[in-house]
């Protein structure tokens, strides 16, 4: 019967108090439950007040397996004037490519620095120019990377900086528009037209004055360019010059400092200075006055002394040997010590015996002159190397010219 009543739906004592026991097993655990949902919640809440502080956004949450990021990359910082609220992750463009983007927006010494995250096949050198532009007319901005006319053969590495220099901005949407709401309104358009007034006047009636002045301009910038390496090596000497003077500058201080004084010495005295000019005009006056008169003679006598003067460098040679003679005769000067030894003199003698010497010495103007020249060329002596015949060498006061005139080639004096 107590199956038949269990089946039919009669509970059982057991199956009465069931769910009492778990009614009580609630109350017990509900205390517990709130005490580690409290502490669950306020972890939460520490763990949010934590991370607010980082937190700017989900758009500067990284983005992964972009370009730029991961192993494959590089990092590189770009000081920019102006961030015009770009924002992370936005995206760096070489030549119109995506190659990387933006991880960090910061101020580094109140510059504002972005830090770019770029792909490791970008090449870039190190004077990049890095410009922030506008992607489109909603507001997306980019960071694009340019090469400079003149490229660095360095190339950008990891943790090098593109400095302020090399960044700038395009213009935005709103200042193209501020600009152009400017013109619309008439700024600056009556201003236009008084400058095409101003303009019409300068040029009006004077075709041929600008003409002319465009022609001489194009003569100067002509000569200008032919003379540039003239100017180039003048510059050049300037730049030698300065770096003389710079490494000379006490000297230079001191010419500063000591010629002022000698400078007013020459004001004070400058009397003096006018009266010794004059002085000095005066006696040039009577200089060419005197010499002006001896000018005639003074010239012939110049002329004449051209031949003696010939004659003295030809005998040049032999003048030392004939001062040598003038105190000792008949002895050389440099022969006296070694020829007085004590109370004995030392005497070499040379004797010309020849037949043609002692003619000329002894019998010269007598009846037999010319007797033993004679004699010896019998003999076979070659008159050639006997010496000259007296009778026949012609005298100083024969020679052509007068009887004082010496014997030397006229015709080259």
């Amino acid at each position: 019967m107590s199956r038949a009543m269990s089946a039919a739906g009669v509970k059982s004592p057991a199956n009465r108090w069931a769910p009492n026991r778990a009614r009580r097993q609630a109350l017990r655990l509900a205390p517990l439950i709130r005490r580690r949902g409290g502490q669950g919640l306020a972890l939460l809440l520490v763990a949010l007040v934590a991370s607010s502080c980082g937190w700017r956004g989900i758009s500067n949450v990284t983005i992964p397996g972009g370009p730029g990021s991961g192993k494959n990359s590089y990092t590189i910082y770009v000081q920019v004037p102006d961030t015009l609220a770009i924002n992370g992750n936005s995206k760096v463009m070489v030549a119109d490519v995506f190659v990387g983007s933006i991880k960090a927006i910061q101020l580094k010494n109140w510059v504002a620095t972005l830090t770019l995250g770029l792909d490791k096949s970008i090449k870039l050198p190190k004077n990049t120019i890095a410009k922030i532009s506008q992607t489109s007319l909603l507001g997306s901005q980019h960071v694009e990377l340019a090469t400079p006319p003149k490229p660095s053969p360095e190339l950008l590495k990891n943790g090098d900086t593109i400095p302020l220099k090399n960044s700038s901005s395009y213009p935005t949407t709103e200042q193209t528009l501020a600009s152009l709401a400017l013109i619309l309104h008439g700024g600056g358009i009556p201003n236009l037209e008084v400058l095409q007034t101003e303009v019409y006047n300068i040029f009006k009636g004077r075709g041929e004055q600008i003409h002319a002045f465009l022609g001489k301009l194009d003569t100067f910038t002509s000569q200008l360019d032919q003379q540039r390496d003239d100017i180039t090596h003048a510059i050049d000497s300037t730049n030698r010059l300065l770096a003389y003077v710079g490494g000379r500058s006490d000297v230079l201080d001191r010419v500063l400092t000591d010629v002022p004084p000698l400078i007013k010495h020459f004001a004070d005295t400058q009397n003096l200075l006018v009266n010794a000019v004059d002085a000095v005009g005066r006696l040039s006056q009577a200089a060419d006055q005197y010499l002006s008169e001896a000018r005639g003679p003074l010239h012939t006598d110049l002329q004449q002394l051209q031949c003696p003067l010939k004659e003295l460098g030809r005998g040049s040679p032999y003048l030392l040997g004939a001062l040598k003679l003038i105190l000792t005769q008949p002895y050389d000067i440099d022969t006296v010590p070694k020829l007085f030894r004590g109370d004995y003199q030392n005497v070499s003698l040379m004797l010309d015996l020849t037949y043609s010497s002692v003619d000329n010495a002894f019998l010269t103007g007598t009846g037999l002159s010319g007797a033993l020249r004679a004699l010896e060329q019998s003999y076979g002596r070659n008159p050639e190397t006997m010496i000259p015949d007296v009778r026949y060498t012609p005298s100083p006061n024969d020679a052509p010219g007068g009887p004082l005139v010496e014997r030397a080639d006229i015709s080259q004096c």
